[in-house]
């Protein structure tokens, strides 16, 4: 019994949509006959008649749950003065006034109390429900929104991730690649320049006195101020006692002739500090083709300092 009171305010516009269906797909499919197949025609009503029912179905959906029903609405208000236009001119055409009047009435009868039964059974809610049932819609896509940028920033994760470990792996293996290269090349140089054997005499190598003396500024002894290993340079001359002499001098003669040209540099007026005089005395040994290292050019200054001051004390 309930279900017949909750059917009865559905029959009547029941019946008046599908008179208005039946009959807009008549008036559509003969209308077009005129100009396509049959089959076209008739398909193309059906087609029509099936987007309007449908948008009558979701605008009922909508209505009795609460819900917002703006686009069944829209095609529901544009389909009908279609509908009605088409079967007024269906009518004109066929020179049946009364049947255009009645066409164009029944899917305007049929919309008017189909609203009337969706208004009926609708569901009535207070407007706090409403809010209600807003402010959980909207929490709803809130949520569904943040699961999505979470789901989204998650994957741009995963592929930066990804990206840093193929970068790493990448550089890895240029590196490995480069080292492979160094020492395919450095055992090629190996190869095509072998290095003699550490355990013998090298040639061309300078020993730790022979550098300790060049960086001191000073020539060692047994070489010349040149640097030829205790040679005599071409063009020098050996000093003698007489001051004249030629070919290779002894020890004793390089030392006398050192000892004159200390004392001639020291008698000097004042004498000259031990810096000075040794700057002095190696630049005229170089000039002369004498050797001598720093503690033999030493040795003559203490000396001639030493045979100064008895004189210098007595004459105090």
């Amino acid at each position: 019994m309930n279900k017949v009171k909750q059917a009865a305010p559905w029959a009547l516009p029941a019946a008046l949509t599908a008179v208005a269906v039946a009959w807009a797909v008549a008036a559509i499919g003969g209308i077009l006959t005129a100009t396509a197949h049959p089959a076209f025609a008739y398909s193309v009503a059906v087609l029509y008649d099936a987007v309007w029912l449908y948008a009558l179905a979701q605008e009922t959906a909508h209505r009795r749950q609460g819900s917002n029903a703006r686009l069944p609405k829209v095609i529901g208000w544009v389909f009908l003065p279609l509908t009605v236009a088409i079967l007024v001119t269906h009518g004109v055409l066929a020179a049946d006034v009364l049947a255009a009047v009645v066409g164009g009435l029944v899917p305007v009868l049929a919309k008017v109390t189909l609203v009337m039964a969706i208004d009926r059974d609708q569901t009535r809610i207070s407007a706090r429900a409403q809010a209600a049932i807003d402010r959980t819609r909207a929490v709803t896509r809130d949520r569904i929104a943040v699961s999505r940028a979470v789901a989204a920033a998650r994957a741009d994760e995963t592929v930066a991730a990804a990206d840093i470990v193929k970068a790493a792996r990448e550089a890895e293996a240029d590196a490995i690649t480069t080292t492979h290269d160094a020492y395919e090349t450095y055992a090629e140089i190996v190869e095509q320049h072998p290095v003699p054997d550490w355990h013998t005499d090298l040639p061309a190598l300078v020993s730790d006195r022979e550098l300790e003396a060049l960086l001191a500024g000073g020539v060692p002894d047994g070489d010349s101020a040149g640097g030829t290993g205790g040679l005599a340079l071409p063009g020098t001359v050996s000093v003698t006692r007489d001051g004249h002499g030629v070919g290779t001098p002894s020890a004793e003669d390089r030392y006398k002739a050192l000892a004159m040209l200390a004392a001639e540099l020291y008698a000097a007026d004042p004498p000259p500090s031990k810096r000075r005089f040794r700057e002095a005395m190696r630049a005229a040994m170089n000039a002369r083709g004498l050797t001598g290292g720093w503690d033999t050019i030493d040795a003559l200054y203490d000396r001639e300092k030493a045979l100064t001051e008895p004189v210098a004390g007595e004459e105090s």
